[in-house]
């Protein structure tokens, strides 16, 4: 099944270093072409909706094809699909270094997510496949920790490619990372026979058509609208999709997807954990960066910045939370990490009426804290319960629920602050009388700009009285405040289930000891 070249001892973390290498791209190529946009527009005369979807095509593509791509690891091996999806994601980096055309991007970015799709589920079931049940929490907060501190830097690494080089040193970056983490796969992993298993492959239309409808509102939801036909039409039909396929695959013996995983409990509690941090964490971020703009008036990359006690301390107590996983079961660390990121949230939303930057600085390291504690150790805990034959499917699954959330939780928490925030300025603009209601949504865009311009004593934009800067920061302060009132109400429903989990006493090993060692496929 598996080479020892590096030592049988050893071999574990090789493959440990040799995943979170693979999956390191996908965190990077997550945020790492933000900060090119207006270079790449530029490049390739590209217009407003193609930049977006530079963005959303690689998003749509990672959500909607993880479940697919986890359940091609099930079936063909999940050393194969290392492989396949490594290639393909490198190939396509290639080809979005080389594009020429703004459709061409499109295309490569939308084949760099079905890559991902198919890489990340099989990276993460090799890594639990090659631990010990006692040692998993702290393998996989590791690969945690990493992928963490590149994701919170792969902005700033964008920036500098861009800068020295040009933006397409930022797909360039990939290719020498994957052929590398190739190399070392081969010498280390050597695929087996793989399953003889008949799959309803005929199901995937269904399955991706259905995921593509649920998924693409919730992404475009703040551009056309949560009453726009466009937004309920595909939701609608992204309902009918899904419906079918639950109806079609509990009748196939070997479905393409297994919708029993949400019957273990820690399956779905672990599932909930992590789309519950997700929804909440983004919108944490974006909005505080929006906050820190219009009201204490840093800018953009300043308030870039700003974030960062947001998500180094995560990269330091990812590690601790999967050791905590390991000595203490599943309770222990999801249930702390959930209570400290509603803290988190509650206190951030009864601070921001202060105005200033350091008192949102504690919150942030809460909730960068609560994350690292809760985060792996809700990834082990699903896949922990799951039958070898599904667990490619599982991480799929899990992984889409997550992208899912992402994009939930921007699109609601986005339509809190954008309904709040303009019925206040309304209030206050009309209550005022000096600036004409066709002008309220110049002004509306114009805040963060006042409120520096009035900071540094020039000439405020959108004709805004100066007496009125602090009455348009209170608009902005109420409404993202809101936002993260029902981040916290959000997560709080999954920290509440966590008391559900095994404690200690009830985690146990079956049929070991110890921990350590070579990991075994132990749920059967």
């Amino acid at each position: 099944m598996t080479r020892r070249r590096f030592g049988g001892e050893r071999h574990r973390w090789w493959v440990l270093a040799v995943m979170t290498c693979a999956s390191s791209m996908i965190a990077i190529d997550a945020l790492v072409v933000l900060i090119a946009l207006p270079t790449i527009q530029r490049s390739l005369d590209a217009s407003t909706t193609g930049v977006q979807w530079i963005i959303n095509a690689y998003l749509l593509s990672f959500a909607c094809m993880s479940p697919l791509g986890g359940r091609i690891g099930d079936v063909f091996g999940y050393e194969r699909a290392f492989r396949y999806g490594t290639l393909v994601f490198v190939v396509a980096s290639a080809a979005a270094g080389l594009a020429q055309s703004e459709a061409w991007l499109i295309a490569a970015r939308a084949a760099q997510g079905a890559g991902a799709a198919i890489l990340r589920p099989a990276s993460q079931v090799l890594i639990i496949r090659e631990f010990g049940r006692r040692e998993r929490g702290r393998a996989m907060g590791v690969s945690s920790s990493v992928s963490t501190l590149l994701y919170g830097t792969a902005p700033l690494i964008g920036g500098l490619l861009t800068a020295v080089f040009s933006w397409r040193a930022i797909f360039f970056v990939n290719p020498p990372l994957g052929l590398g983490a190739l190399v070392l796969a081969h010498l280390l992993l050597k695929g087996g026979p793989p399953p003889r298993e008949r799959v309803d492959w005929s199901s995937a239309p269904l399955l991706i058509g259905g995921l593509v409808c649920l998924v693409l509102p919730l992404m475009q939801a703040r551009y056309w609208g949560w009453s726009s036909p466009a937004v309920i039409s595909l939701l609608a039909t992204g309902a009918v999709l899904m419906t079918l396929l639950v109806v079609r695959e509990r009748r196939q013996p070997d479905p393409l997807m297994h919708f029993e995983l949400f019957a273990k409990r820690e399956f779905a509690v672990g599932a909930a954990v992590i789309s519950t941090v997700r929804f909440a964490f983004v919108g944490f971020a974006v909005f505080g960066v929006i906050w820190l703009q219009d009201v204490v008036g840093m800018s953009p990359f300043e308030a870039g910045l700003a974030v960062l006690p947001l998500t180094l301390p995560t990269v330091v107590c990812a590690p601790l939370g999967g050791r905590l996983y390991d000595l203490l079961g599943p309770r222990v660390p999801l249930g702390v990490g959930m209570v400290l990121c509603v803290a988190a949230l509650l206190g951030a939303a009864a601070e921001l009426r202060r105005g200033s930057y350091g008192w949102l600085v504690p919150f942030y390291c809460l909730m960068g804290i609560g994350m690292g504690l809760c985060v792996s150790p809700a990834w082990v805990t699903a896949l922990n319960v799951t039958s070898k034959r599904m667990r490619g499917n599982a991480a799929g699954v899990l992984q889409t629920g997550r992208e899912i959330s992402a994009a939930l939780g921007l699109a609601v928490m986005g339509a809190i602050v954008s309904h709040l925030q303009g019925a206040h300025l309304s209030r206050i603009l009309e209550r005022d009388g000096r600036i004409p209601s066709e002008g309220f949504d110049r002004v509306e865009r114009s805040i963060g700009k006042a409120v520096a311009a009035a900071q540094q004593g020039a000439h405020l934009p959108a004709g805004i009285p100066a007496d009125l800067v602090p009455a348009l920061k209170a608009s902005v302060t109420t409404a993202v405040s809101a936002a993260f009132y029902v981040g916290a109400a959000v997560m709080l429903t999954a920290a509440v289930a966590t008391a559900f989990l095994p404690g200690r006493s009830e985690f146990s090993e079956p049929g070991r000891g110890r921990g350590g060692g070579r990991g075994r496929d132990d749920a059967a």
